[in-house]
């Protein structure tokens, strides 16, 4: 008679080692979340520069953030990919600053010369840009603690991986 104890393993099948980290939303693993939530960033962060363009016209300061962020964003696209904490981490700080940057922005401009008609979509382009910009932090946030922690590498990265839709 064959023992059936489940601490060996007596086929020579691995069993699946439990997920350790984190679910971002409850959709991904922090490796996909980083890397999608900064494509959706890339993108809104140019939609919302040019949009910004036709309301009023970009300053010089304006463009060098512009630019700044959108290297920031493609250095955690590529940070991710690759398994780099450091990458991520350093795009992670410029985030918080243009976070408070962008804070005390919106808390000096003059509202009174946006146009009513163009006032309404400003504060919405401005929120969406404020809220998804606390969803990278998010992201980021927790893809650099998981890479610093080892459970998100090279190497767990197959028992890490988790999607929505068909957890691979």
């Amino acid at each position: 008679m064959m023992d059936q104890s489940p601490l060996l393993d007596l086929d020579g099948r691995r069993k699946k080692q439990a997920k350790q980290g984190h679910r971002v939303l409850c959709l991904f693993d922090s490796r996909k979340a980083a890397i999608i939530v900064n494509v959706i960033a890339l993108a809104l962060y140019i939609i919302f520069f040019v949009l910004a363009a036709i309301i009023m016209p970009p300053n010089v300061w304006m463009i060098v953030f512009f630019t700044i962020s959108v290297l920031f964003y493609v250095t955690v696209i590529v940070g991710a990919c690759s398994f780099r904490h450091c990458a991520v981490l350093t795009a992670l700080i410029w985030e918080v600053i243009v976070l408070v940057l962008n804070i005390i922005w919106v808390s000096t401009f003059d509202w009174n010369a946006v146009h009513d008609s163009n006032r309404t979509n400003t504060i919405i382009a401005v929120t969406v840009l404020f809220v998804w910009r606390l969803l990278v932090l998010y992201a980021d946030g927790t893809f650099v603690h998981e890479t610093r922690k080892g459970i998100m590498t090279k190497d767990t990265r197959s028992r890490e991986a988790y999607f929505c839709c068909c957890n691979v």
